[in-house]
């Protein structure tokens, strides 16, 4: 549907909340340059007038979602922010897998193109990066970070599960008696966005309906009005999971759960954490539903680093990133654990 402009006189007598949901359209928010290209993704950098002699930073997001979760809005962007602290910043942007992607494999993320990713971002900032994942991107940054320790001068994950056998109601869907996910992919192939979403809607159904109750409510705040359709927008802008992709993770990890328990190979490459031996930052949301806390909060046992810190945050899975509340916490905490660790991490 084509959007309106809000001065259209077709919207003026309708409420405010409906007016902003026929008019809304995103805008940039961070200036960037991309860095590197390959098939769909992009490497995007955060634009900075001087060179900095801080670490850089790789953000990594989830392969289903759009990129621009870590630079939402002016005011929740960790892509800005972690900029303007004086760090060069980069951000991934996956791209929207096609139907000649199906094939791609799990294990094809981490020595094809994360591996280029990494060695690019080397290059250019003359440094090893701090890896940042969110979510299945903080799943990524941890099994690289397994396998190429030499590649990473840190490691930041922000709910990212890590012991599937707690992974709540997504790990009850998701058992071998009742998911067949090779078949699923043979059907189908790559898995569509709306499956995915209303697998996550699903795991609190209500919550839709309580959402837009709460914010009809509050329809004459027009701030919050536009914070609420800035992440609406993002929730609802899915991609397709990639079929090979998609069919590995779920077999490997929720269903055996083979990182946790020293089995997950990549490749050729044996994916211990216990390799990890950088210093490492495990954030996790208190209400996640997605990625329980017990789940992520499992990385910190099986790492060999010395210098693991644990942070719990209040939020969910989306809000630990999007709650005005929260975002300038997640933040000061970020650069805090840095600025910190300068030395180390050059």
């Amino acid at each position: 549907m084509p959007k309106l402009s809000e001065s259209d006189p077709r919207l003026q007598t309708l409420p405010p909340l409906i007016r902003k949901a026929l008019s809304y359209d995103r805008k940039p928010v961070t200036p960037m340059h991309p860095v590197y290209q390959e098939n769909k993704l992009t490497v995007w950098k955060a634009n900075s007038p001087e060179k900095s002699n801080k670490v850089p930073l790789l953000l990594v997001p989830a392969l289903i979602n759009r990129h621009y979760i870590l630079d939402l809005s002016e005011k929740h962007s960790l892509f800005k922010s972690l900029s303007e602290a004086g760090y060069e910043v980069y951000l991934v942007d996956w791209g929207t897998p096609e139907e000649e992607d199906r094939w791609m494999t799990f294990s094809e993320i981490f020595t094809g193109p994360m591996r280029r990713i990494v060695r690019k971002v080397t290059r250019e900032a003359g440094k090893k990066p701090v890896l940042f994942g969110y979510c299945l991107g903080g799943i990524i940054t941890n099994i690289y970070s397994s396998i190429f320790p030499e590649d990473v001068a840190g490691l930041i994950a922000m709910t990212a599960p890590v012991d599937f056998s707690h992974a709540g109601i997504m790990g009850l869907w998701t058992r071998p008696d009742y998911l067949n996910p090779y078949q699923l992919v043979d059907a189908i192939g790559n898995v569509p966005p709306d499956l995915v979403q209303n697998g996550f809607m699903s795991l609190r159904p209500a919550q839709s309906v309580r959402k837009w109750q709460s914010v009809w409510a509050k329809q004459d705040d027009v701030e919050m009005l536009d914070s609420f359709f800035t992440l609406e927008n993002w929730v609802n802008d899915n991609i397709p999971f990639p079929g090979g992709t998609w069919q590995e993770y779920i077999h490997w990890l929720y269903q055996e759960n083979r990182l946790y328990k020293d089995e997950l190979w990549i490749g050729q490459h044996h994916a211990l954490l216990k390799n990890i031996t950088c210093p490492v930052l495990n954030i996790v949301a208190d209400s996640d539903h997605i990625a329980p806390p017990e789940a992520c909060l499992a990385l910190n046992e099986k790492v060999g680093s010395q210098d693991v810190t644990a942070a719990h945050m209040p939020g969910g899975h989306v809000g630990i990133i999007a709650s005005s509340k929260l975002f300038g916490k997640l933040v000061n905490l970020v650069v805090e654990w840095l600025d910190g660790r300068a030395a180390s991490l050059i």
